[in-house]
């Protein structure tokens, strides 16, 4: 089965898809328009033309300004997001159930009618530089962009989504608008909507919305990544010391990004992690620290970050390491159990709400093709073993270098002992 039985999927004659996902009883619904598209689509004279295009279109569409468009959700009471990704774009509207046709309007609006005032686009550009000003001025923020250009050196996956000053300045609305059409191409988009609604009442509403729109030819898929282990070192007259370490990883859809996500939770996901009980707890070697997996199609990226005292950088990073390697080579059953129950109650949690779901349904509907059975993901769980983590670790461990970045002050140590044991 490619959907849940609840669920009724549509595809329009120009490619998008539409899930409804029905919540009996819910007065409010949930809305995800979800573009593979973002900013690893970009060639390096377009970086940050994503964001910025995601910025532009509230600016106008469909014949609302700015005002118009923010004042006609929010008057109904609902709310209005959108972000920006490396591999997605997303739309996001929560609201009562009657709001859903206005909000199927204005987010086709600004998918397919933005206005892209000349204007609008300078000022705009003006605000997105200080975002990037602020991105900068936030070291446990800036630290993530010095990495990913470690990790990804000379790609678009190395590049800030932001894009810089100079990349941005060169935009014109002719130039921003044709990589609209391409960005938003819709064979490359999913609409999902969950919540109190029917099926026949949102395909009712989107359809004269979608089939207006012409095909298009789209990006296509991204050049393969490639995992590069650099290290990136930038001082600040800043107290803390912000670590990044990252090691080439697992793509969201390979069967062992499960396991890693366990290994990722039983060393680093919480106040019994073993790096906060060993780094915080035993030696007081730093506030936060934490790891985290970053999935991507076709690879990923498997990272720790942590903060400390510019004196604690090398010593923190070796207990790091062997942190890494001891759960590797001894992951606990208490330690899965404990990782497990974390996963599940997340799991459940996140399918009893409808912004939750609707987010979920259209990734993986745009990832896998299909929607995932809560039972299907339950066991996926359940199976994973210490054999499983063992060899998820091993992954990890075999890499001689990783890739990383520290930003700090100038006393803080070089990490030196940057190698995987």
């Amino acid at each position: 089965m490619t959907i849940l039985n609840t669920q009724t999927l549509y595809t329009f004659d120009n490619g998008l898809r539409l899930l409804v996902d029905p919540m009996p009883g819910l007065k409010t619904f949930a809305l995800s328009a979800l573009i593979y598209g973002g900013a690893r689509f970009e060639t390096e004279q377009q970086s940050g033309w994503a964001h910025l295009l995601e910025h532009m279109v509230f600016k106008g569409a469909g014949g609302r300004n700015a005002r118009e468009l923010a004042e006609a959700i929010e008057h109904k009471g609902g709310t209005i997001n959108a972000s920006t990704g490396y591999e997605h774009t997303r739309f996001e509207v929560r609201g009562l159930n009657s709001l859903l046709p206005l909000a199927l309007e204005i987010v086709t609006d600004l998918m397919f009618r933005p206005a892209l005032d000349a204007d609008e686009l300078g000022r705009e550009k003006k605000v997105v530089e200080q975002e990037i000003l602020e991105a900068y001025d936030t070291p446990d923020d800036h630290v993530f962009d010095l990495l990913q250009s470690a990790m990804f050196t000379g790609q678009s996956l190395g590049r800030p989504i932001l894009g810089s000053k100079q990349s941005l300045k060169p935009v014109e609305p002719t130039a921003l608008r044709a990589f609209a059409e391409t960005l938003y191409a819709p064979h490359q988009i999913v609409v999902c909507v969950s919540g109190g609604i029917s099926a026949e009442e949102v395909y009712a509403v989107l359809k004269p919305r979608v089939d207006s729109v012409a095909p298009h030819t789209g990006f296509g898929v991204p050049a393969a990544l490639r995992f590069t282990a650099n290290k990136a070192v930038q001082h600040r007259r800043i107290e803390q010391a912000n670590i990044t370490l990252a090691f080439n990883g697992i793509g969201r859809m390979e069967p062992d990004i499960i396991p890693l996500r366990l290994f990722s939770e039983i060393l680093g996901g919480g106040m019994a992690s073993r790096l906060f009980q060993e780094a915080r707890e035993a030696r007081g070697l730093a506030y936060s620290i934490d790891s985290f997996t970053t999935p991507y199609r076709d690879g990923g990226i498997f990272g720790v970050y942590a903060g400390c005292a510019a004196t604690d950088v090398d010593p923190l990073i070796e207990l790091i390491q062997q942190v890494i390697v001891d759960l590797s080579s001894s992951p606990s059953t208490t330690e899965l159990e404990r990782a497990k129950a974390q996963f599940m109650t997340s799991l459940f949690l996140n399918h009893e709400g409808a912004a939750s779901r609707s987010g979920t349904f259209a990734s993986q509907l745009s990832t896998f093709g299909k929607v995932f059975t809560l039972d299907e993901v339950a066991a996926d769980i359940d199976r994973v073993n210490r054999d499983d983590l063992a060899r998820v670790g091993a992954v990890i461990t075999s890499q001689k270098t990783c890739a990383s970045a520290l930003l700090g002050p100038k006393s803080m140590g070089a990490g030196a002992a940057l190698i995987a044991a």
